[in-house]
């Protein structure tokens, strides 16, 4: 295997070390030869100094994004910039590829043959689902033959056929970067592999996810004092009533909904979210090993 890891680096000042974490995790349990394809667009001039001291790190110049600063211009510029390091990689004759996030990272050795190993003739992905940006690994075959998009066209999203997809798994109301992939997938009658939520010990049910005992998602990292983290809550009974309300309403009433309600209304959770995900951060930068090892087996050796 020849792997090619690409990543675009939105990382804000206070997150160098998760950068540096995010660095030495993928060198430390990869036994493939592998080169990250790093979009630097976003990133502090000092950070993409850090990366170039990285000899298994290739800084991307990529175009620029100039899209409309819309209510999805951050999944469209996220796409944007990875379209083209894909197509880099690909430019490079690498045999795999994995999408990661800067907050994603695999925790255990041979990671990319655990997921190799998950694809055959009709299943040709593998993926954290819907945040498939988070981690997603397939052959360049795919990629190659399929010519997928990581989002889906305007005209693809007014079909029956994104309907039907979006139904299928139960993304109603949710766009996100990478589900074109598993869009075309759902067109050409293939499948792709889900990875799931392993997590034996936990302080929040979305943020510090442990996927298959392998690979590891902060979560939202890139959104912290950018924007509230919205959702991401459990057994509430008001969520699961806006749940109900947001699948019987059309898409457009719940826009202008959303629109005329004062967020700490609509979204309550958001304080108590920015909370633990603070606590969980400390935890990953202060005492990284023993809190990665809290995650993955329940062990609480934490101080």
């Amino acid at each position: 295997m020849k792997l090619g890891i690409v990543t675009v680096y939105l990382v804000s000042e206070d997150n160098e070390k998760l950068l540096e974490i995010h660095l030495d995790k993928i060198k430390e349990n990869t036994t493939s030869p592998f080169t990250i394809y790093a979009g630097t667009n976003m990133l502090l001039p000092r950070f993409v100094t850090k990366l170039k001291q990285y000899n298994f790190v290739k800084p991307c110049d990529c175009s620029n994004y100039t899209g409309q600063n819309e209510e999805r211009r951050g999944s469209k510029e996220h796409s944007h910039y990875l379209e083209q390091l894909v197509k880099t990689a690909i430019g490079d004759g690498v045999s795999h590829i994995a999408i990661m996030h800067p907050d994603s990272f695999p925790v255990k050795v041979g990671w990319e043959k655990y997921l190799e190993n998950k694809l055959s003739g009709s299943c040709v992905l593998a993926s954290i689902f819907p945040a498939m940006s988070g981690l997603t690994f397939f052959a360049r075959d795919f990629y190659t033959k399929y010519q997928p998009r990581l989002l889906p066209s305007i005209q693809e999203e007014l079909s029956t056929t994104w309907t039907n997809f979006k139904l299928a798994n139960q993304t109603r109301n949710l766009v996100e970067t990478g589900m074109g992939y598993g869009y075309k997938i759902f067109l050409k009658g293939l499948s792709w592999y889900k990875l799931q939520r392993t997590n034996r010990g936990q302080y929040h049910s979305h943020f510090g996810s442990i996927f298959d005992d392998f690979i590891f998602h902060l979560g939202s990292a890139s959104e912290y004092k950018n924007r509230p983290m919205k959702g991401h809550v459990k057994n509430s009974t008001f969520n699961n009533i806006k749940q109900v309300i947001t699948k019987i309403l059309p898409i457009s009433v719940t826009h202008k909904l959303k629109n005329i309600i004062p967020n700490k209304i609509l979204y309550p959770e958001v304080k108590k979210n920015k909370s633990d995900f603070i606590k969980i951060k400390e935890l990953l930068f202060n005492e990284t090993e023993e809190f990665l090892d809290f995650l993955r087996n329940g062990n609480n050796n934490l101080k």
